[in-house]
């Protein structure tokens, strides 16, 4: 059971990249290019996860 409140510390400490109102560390002006929305995971690339969520969109935005 010790591990679980250290683990639960640790991640209590961690700086969050996401919020409910979107993501903190992106640029003020990043829009997708496909969906035109901001502060989503598709609005501004700085790893692979959101490069997945930009390909997603484009997908999602070309068959609809």
């Amino acid at each position: 059971m010790n591990h679980r409140k250290y683990k639960k510390e640790k991640n209590s400490k961690k700086k969050r990249m996401y919020t409910p109102d979107g993501y903190i560390a992106d640029p003020p002006n990043s829009k997708c290019p496909y969906c035109g929305k901001e502060k989503k995971p598709c609005s501004y690339l700085n790893s692979l996860s959101r490069a997945w969520s930009r390909q997603a969109c484009k997908i999602k935005m070309k068959s609809g």
